[in-house]
């Protein structure tokens, strides 16, 4: 007897492959199979429901594995996003397993563990003070039990993992990056360690946790590229429900989606006197040669970093424009000049010797006349970080940038002004500002996008309280036109009060977490672009479309299981286009 049996393959494929075979291996278990004139190594899914009497099926070529050797919720997970995320079970599990393992190295089985009798919960812990929730992670992490410790960013993951007890070391291990992962999925994979403290990445440790820990879990930094195009917090939970286990979630500002369920206490708000809104329309507008536009100095701005700083404390400026100008424009024709290979806008850098591209961060020298009419005069436009240190260059001494390339400012070497992007907070927490000044928080709201005003909302809240000590003082400056001076009013209001307003208003458009909304990129493809929006139109799906080819359509959607199946067959391996679109769900 034999058995007819799917099989994923993992390379783009939206769906699984049927093969027969002797015996009927377990789902999860590695196979090798034909495919075309290769052979190559595939997951089984299950017995096959499919009808091939007619077709010729191939059989397996060898088994690999007698069982499954990777978690039951690792597998779920993977079998799980691959159909949410809509890019195929095979992508996936190419994504989340290290590629050894994909290749066929041998590996002993998982220690299973499962606890039936146990259900899903989830608490929170939303304290503005870092120091308050590692306290309550550390109380939650000595506490019996595997735990997975997710933080936004590599380097918040190191330090955590630094600032282990070393009760907790012992038993924890930082997960790693590149070459090294491998030997670290090995470890996890035998539970040598209970506990495993990473980035974002770390969701696919195969760890089988009681607990997820997912600290700031509404930053942005969550977000699982590539193939997935989720937020690790979404995987959490998935993995969490499995196991029947805990999922904290903790940080300043909660997301929406977090919020929503769980409408967390508000524990502390900011001091009203320490939030300055300063308007824009009565300050000194400085201005570099041959840009376009200018960075607005106030009065107040002024004083008070010099006050700060006399007092020997650090100030950081944010003004998210990096190099000479954001953007390089023929004074002709107004045509900008783009990147050669995602033909997104190109930013001016190193005193206006080069472009660099603000999207994929290709580098060229600057044209030397406009590539769309041939003029010869090109102009910068919107000053950034760059010029900036130029402008204020005569009035302060010990000014750093804190940009792409910048070396990393410590605590102990540093004293003075830092200009930077958005990502000056997380010098926060080293070098505790006395003063965090947004320099025109009004070009935040360019963005047209449904999460702009959150994300506005959450940048500002956390300049205000993060990496300062629970007894410290820190004021936050906001340079602003009217319509940035809500969004920095809102503040000294909380979270809560915020967050209450911003979900009525996203539930009336059926908006995130209420709705989902679906990016689908189709990599500069017109023909492509086209069919997707004639088919998605034809099935009374609303298509916003930007109008340009490089920007991705977005679909505002309840109903992820239909669109799934329309866009199927774009999604598959054999299309026509031998592209696929690379689709984003955006939930949060």
């Amino acid at each position: 007897m034999s058995y007819l049996i799917d099989v994923i393959i993992t390379w783009p494929l939206w769906g699984a492959l049927t093969y027969e075979c002797e015996i009927m291996p377990e789902s999860g278990s590695r196979v090798l199979v034909p495919v075309g004139n290769k052979n190559r190594i595939g997951f089984v899914k299950g017995l096959s429901d499919k009808n091939l009497i007619d077709f010729k099926i191939k059989p397996v070529k060898n088994i690999i594995d007698s069982r499954r050797v990777i978690d039951s919720d690792l597998w779920d997970m993977a079998l799980w996003a691959g159909k949410i995320c809509m890019c195929g079970e095979g992508s996936a599990l190419n994504l989340i397993l290290p590629k050894k393992f994909l290749d066929g190295e041998i590996i002993a089985t998982s220690k299973i563990y499962r606890d039936e009798s146990k259900n899903f919960h989830e608490i929170s812990c939303f304290n503005p003070f870092d120091s308050a929730r590692n306290d309550f992670y550390l109380s939650e992490l000595e506490k019996s039990g595997r735990a997975l410790m997710l933080l936004p960013t590599h380097e918040r993951a190191a330090n955590f993992f630094a600032n282990l007890p070393d009760s907790l070391k012992s038993q924890a291990i930082l997960w790693p990056s590149g070459n090294r992962i491998w030997q670290a999925w090995q470890l996890v994979h035998m539970k040598n360690f209970r506990i495993v403290v990473a980035a974002p990445g770390g969701i696919f440790a195969p760890l089988s946790p009681d607990k997820i820990i997912i600290e700031d879990e509404s930053n942005p930094a969550y977000i699982i590229p590539y193939a997935l195009n989720i937020s690790a917090r979404s995987l959490a939970g998935r993995r969490a429900y499995f196991n029947h286990g805990e999922l904290i979630t903790g940080g300043a500002v909660p997301s929406l989606k977090t919020f929503k369920r769980l409408k967390p206490e508000q524990i502390i708000k900011p001091d009203r006197k320490n939030i300055i809104i300063v308007d824009i329309n009565y300050s000194h507008k400085g201005q570099e040669k041959g840009i376009d536009g200018n960075i607005p100095l106030t009065f107040s701005l002024i004083k008070r970093t010099y006050k700060e700083l006399i007092n020997k404390r650090n100030v950081i400026w944010i003004l998210n424009r990096l190099g000479e100008s954001s953007e390089v424009f023929c004074d002709n024709c107004g045509e900008s000049v783009k990147c050669p290979k995602c033909k997104n806008i190109m930013r001016s850098e190193e005193d206006g010797q080069i472009l660099k591209c603000r999207v994929c961060g290709y580098v060229r020298e600057v044209p030397e006349k406009c590539e769309s009419c041939g003029f010869e005069i090109l102009r910068g436009k919107r000053p950034g970080i760059d010029a900036l240190a130029k402008m204020i260059e005569p009035y302060y001494k010990d000014i750093q940038i804190y940009g792409d390339k910048s070396k990393k400012i410590s605590r102990k070497k540093f004293q003075g002004l830092i200009l930077s992007t958005q990502r000056g907070l997380e010098l926060c927490g080293k070098i505790n500002p006395g003063l965090v000044a947004w320099l025109d928080i009004d070009s935040e709201l360019y963005r047209q996008d449904y999460d702009t005003r959150f994300n506005l909302f959450r940048l500002l809240y956390e300049s205000y309280f993060r990496g300062r000590e629970i007894n410290s003082a820190r004021k936050i400056l906001v340079q602003t036109r009217k319509s940035g001076s809500f969004f920095a009013s809102q503040i000294s209001g909380g979270f809560r009060k915020f967050l209450d307003y911003e979900l009525n208003a996203r539930e009336e458009y059926n908006l995130p977490p209420y709705g989902c909304v679906v990016e689908i990129d189709c990599c500069g493809v017109k023909s492509m672009r086209e069919n997707i929006i004639n088919i998605l139109e034809s099935a009374n799906f609303f298509v916003m479309d930007p109008g340009e080819d490089n920007l991705p359509l977005v679909v505002n959607t309840n109903s992820l299981e239909k669109l799934s199946k329309i866009l199927e067959p774009f999604c598959t391996a054999g299309h026509k286009n031998k592209i696929k679109p690379n689709i984003t769900i955006r939930s949060e």
